[in-house]
């Protein structure tokens, strides 16, 4: 596994969380390479991979490659046509835009943020599939002459590695706090992060959870209770959040 961060997912993971990840992945076999990129392959005859060129000069072998370069919103095709924002085309809470009949969802839509009064785009499936119901609402009760109650989205997003599963709520920003069980060595690791930002919990990471455990941390981002003393949060752990 090659990229070129200093640790994986750095958008999403502290370093505390990303390094259980690539542990994991280690006792699995993987072998981790940070800090560079592929620049190029070589082919056999019959035009099949067979080597990976890093940008550091070294080469790999391969006879498979699965080539991850992320994505980014498509708007090009509206240019000069609608507002756009951020990356994205700005859009109201209904995700309306500034164009008449004209709704954007999902990944390329720049919307209200409620939770956090500010314009954001949210790249993942869960949020791709509640705008484009609140916007499927918004037009519903727009041609009965009604209104829909204000998108009020929590950020979440979850992914599986191998056998362990993740889930995580509201703002990655801020001091960061790891608790728990986070050896990969574990039977059933369960370990986690708060991230405290202005004297309040506004994210929360857990690995292991149960479906209890993780509506716990969500209320936990949605509600932002104040921290006083990080080496007790720590202390606490996840019964912090089942206390909320």
């Amino acid at each position: 596994m090659v990229y070129p961060e200093p640790w994986c997912m750095p958008r999403l993971f502290a370093s505390g969380i990303a390094e259980f990840y690539e542990r994991f992945y280690a006792n699995k076999g993987v072998n981790i390479i940070k800090g560079t990129v592929a620049t190029g392959f070589t082919a056999s005859s019959s035009g099949e991979v067979k080597e990976v060129k890093l940008k550091d000069g070294r080469v790999l072998e391969a006879d498979l490659v699965v080539v991850g370069v992320g994505g980014r919103p498509l708007t090009s095709l509206f240019k000069g046509q609608v507002e756009e924002e951020k990356g994205g085309i700005k859009t109201d809470s209904s995700f309306k835009s500034n164009v008449p009949n004209v709704y954007a969802v999902g990944d390329v839509a720049t919307f209200p943020l409620k939770l956090y009064d500010e314009l954001r785009r949210v790249e993942h499936v869960d949020h791709a599939r509640k705008s484009a119901e609140q916007a499927v609402k918004a037009i519903k009760a727009a041609e009965d002459g009604k209104t829909v109650e204000e998108y009020d989205y929590l950020p979440y997003f979850y992914s599986r590695s191998f056998d362990p599963s993740w889930q995580f709520y509201g703002d990655n920003v801020g001091d960061t706090v790891l608790f728990g069980d986070n050896n990969p060595a574990s039977s059933k690791p369960k370990f986690g992060t708060y991230w405290i930002k202005g004297g309040k919990v506004i994210g929360a990471f857990l690995e292991g959870g149960t479906p209890e455990e993780n509506k716990a941390i969500a209320k936990v981002a949605r509600v932002q209770p104040p921290v006083e003393n990080v080496d007790q949060l720590a202390k606490e752990g996840l019964s912090f959040a089942s206390k909320i």
